[in-house]
């Protein structure tokens, strides 16, 4: 791995994927976006439902409260990068997937890393 390309890249890419991608931009905001971004992301590969539960318990307390996290979550949904549904199974819980916007910004801006 070329590590000083890599860096160079990834400096690069905070102005322009900023400007280019609102979604990468909404979610690079600070640590507990990055962690609820990658949560929901993860889920869709994997082709499994995540809830605002699992989220919650999947991030470590020190990054964020509950408030917080269903904060980050209510303004995702609220910018139509996320969605939210009630579970089928359990209708106190909600399922959180990510919308088109998302899944296809998200494709497009991870390829600054295709060859390292």
């Amino acid at each position: 791995m070329d590590h000083l390309k890599l860096l160079e890249n990834l400096e690069n890419d905070l102005d322009i994927s900023n400007s280019k991608y609102q979604t990468v931009k909404f979610f690079r905001k600070d640590i507990t976006n990055v962690w609820v971004w990658f949560i929901v992301l993860i889920s869709y590969y994997k082709k499994t439902n995540v809830t605002s539960e699992i989220i919650l318990n999947t991030i470590p307390k020190e990054y964020a409260s509950r408030v917080t996290i269903f904060k980050i979550l209510d303004d995702a949904v609220k910018k139509k990068y996320f969605n939210k549904e009630i579970d089928i199974n359990d209708k106190r819980k909600f399922i959180i997937s990510p919308t088109n916007i998302t899944i296809e910004e998200f494709e497009k801006w991870s390829l600054i890393f295709k060859g390292f």
